[in-house]
């Protein structure tokens, strides 16, 4: 393909991949408008399958860009030179956009299906953040209240400016209780009931049964996070609590949580507006709640290169014991953990790489109620060989020898899965106090009764296969032996006939 043919197949391919990711935009919007009907008609199986719906798109439609650019581009497919004209192209069409960062990623997406771009090509590649122009006060995805006190009345304007197509249970009830609760959080933090100003995110987040309102107070120089979750029970919808700590908040956007439905016309300004009332999240975390998991991917790698560009960075090994399937490794300056399948899996262990993927697959489908961890898939990434302690990385080549490689000063890791950091819940007891013990390990049954709910057996119970988060709630982070409860048969344990 030479200059003088180049420019028409570069505009149609560019035309494609754009058009490809608005098909994607249009089906992800049009699920999750859904989320609204699915609550007021308590239609509970048909907002799960809206959740697994929305994950199969993203696949799909890079799957179609990638079709149609190779019949436009036919020989040229592989030519860089091309790729380059290209991303200026569709960088010139999505200026200005106010999701211009998720189409970004879709065209990388695209390129990467292609090209298989061990580490990041930045000429065919978006690598860094484009500029942002909303803000976290950008008032189109807010509603704003001014007052001089909380009372009822304001609560009950918010509640009334969602339009319900079914009726609040109690609505007189709900709004003086949580105007109280409000009331008593501003008056503990500015020691006078106000004045205040109320921002609330205008679109309604909804996930499982629930449905959340989301915003901030800020009152005296301070912000406090406001979030309302709402049940939509039999006699109508209720408020179910009212949450005003960032940890709070943090527990409801958490990694161990299905992706959250949310119309999001300016997903960066959401993200930003989430990060005043949870200072502790990462914006790749704030991104995937939202649903907008592969951008948060991006946002992901994009973090975790600027904390390997410090001089004094060093690959660490996870803390916990060693598993039979997967070979951990940690940053310690980035709370994520790395987990690559290893080559061989000792008795007694019955399964294959393939077997572990699908597990993965499984978890990343389905509800994970709050206690399975959420888990990022990566491939071809490329690390600096000085990041890695020789110890470690002797370790990862001969335990997962076909999956991470060392070329000169660059590590090579084909395939790979990061989870949030967590500490495992072994060496947690070890150290917590009786207290704090007692209460962990409650959780931990809790955690088991929430999964066997939701269908979901963990196969093996040990402790060091699940963790405590930040907020002291107890997570699964091993998928290896993960199955459907309704497909295990369980037998009673035959009574001893020693003490032996």
């Amino acid at each position: 393909m030479n200059g003088n043919t180049t420019l028409r197949p570069v505009a149609a391919a560019v035309t494609s991949i754009h058009l490809a990711y608005e098909k994607y935009e249009r089906g992800f919007e049009e699920i999750t408008r859904r989320a609204q009907s699915r609550f007021e008609r308590r239609d509970w199986s048909g907002a799960q399958g809206d959740a697994t719906e929305r994950l199969t798109l993203y696949k799909a439609h890079v799957d179609a860009a990638v079709a149609d650019v190779q019949d436009i581009l036919e020989d040229g497919i592989m030519e860089r030179t091309v790729w380059a004209a290209m991303k200026s192209g569709h960088a010139q069409r999505t200026t200005g956009r106010p999701d211009a960062e998720l189409a970004e990623t879709f065209f990388n997406s695209v390129s990467r299906r292609v090209f298989s771009t061990v580490g990041v090509d930045p000429s065919i590649e978006y690598l860094h953040r484009s500029p942002s122009f909303p803000s976290p006060d950008d008032p189109t995805i807010l509603d704003r209240y001014r007052a001089s006190t909380m009372d009822a009345g304001l609560v009950r304007k918010i509640l009334a400016g969602i339009p319900w197509l079914v009726s609040y249970a109690q609505l007189e009830r709900d709004t003086v209780l949580v105007a109280q609760a409000i009331d008593a959080r501003i008056r503990q933090v500015m020691h006078a009931p106000g004045p205040i100003e109320l921002d609330m995110v205008h679109s309604v987040f909804y996930r499982n049964k629930g449905a959340y309102l989301v915003g901030r107070i800020r009152a005296g120089g301070e912000i406090i996070p406001l979030v309302l979750p709402l049940l939509h029970a039999e006699r109508g919808i209720v408020v179910d609590a009212v949450l005003m700590t960032s940890d709070e908040a943090s527990v409801v956007f958490g990694f161990s949580w299905t992706y959250f439905r949310v119309e999001a016309p300016r997903p960066r300004a959401l993200v930003d507006f989430l990060g005043t009332i949870m200072p502790l999240k990462l914006v790749h975390e704030l991104y995937t709640a939202i649903g907008y998991n592969k951008h948060g991917k991006t946002e992901l790698y994009r973090s975790l290169m600027r904390h390997l560009e410090e001089p004094d960075a060093r690959f660490a090994f996870a803390e916990g014991e060693e598993g039979m399937v997967m070979a951990v490794f940690t940053l310690p300056s980035f709370n994520v953990v790395f987990k690559a399948i290893k080559d061989n899996f000792g008795a007694p262990k019955n399964t294959t790489r393939r077997a572990v993927m699908d597990k993965y697959h499984f978890v990343f489908v389905r509800d994970r109620v709050g206690r399975l961890a959420d888990a990022q898939e990566f491939e071809h990434l490329e690390f600096p060989r000085r990041c890695f302690p020789d110890e470690l990385l002797e370790y990862l080549v001969r335990e997962a020898g076909a999956t991470i490689r060392v070329e000169g000063t660059r590590v090579i890791a084909r395939h790979l899965y990061t989870e949030r950091r967590v500490t495992p819940l072994n060496l947690f007891l070890q150290h917590a106090d009786q207290s704090t013990a007692q209460e962990v390990a409650i959780d931990y049954g809790n955690a088991i009764k929430d999964l066997a709910a939701a269908d979901i057996f963990t196969g093996d119970m040990l402790l060091k296969n699940f963790g405590v988060t930040r907020n002291g709630r107890v997570i699964c982070y091993d998928y290896d032996e993960l199955c459907l409860l309704s497909e295990c048969r369980f037998r009673r344990i035959p009574v001893a006939t020693s003490l032996e």
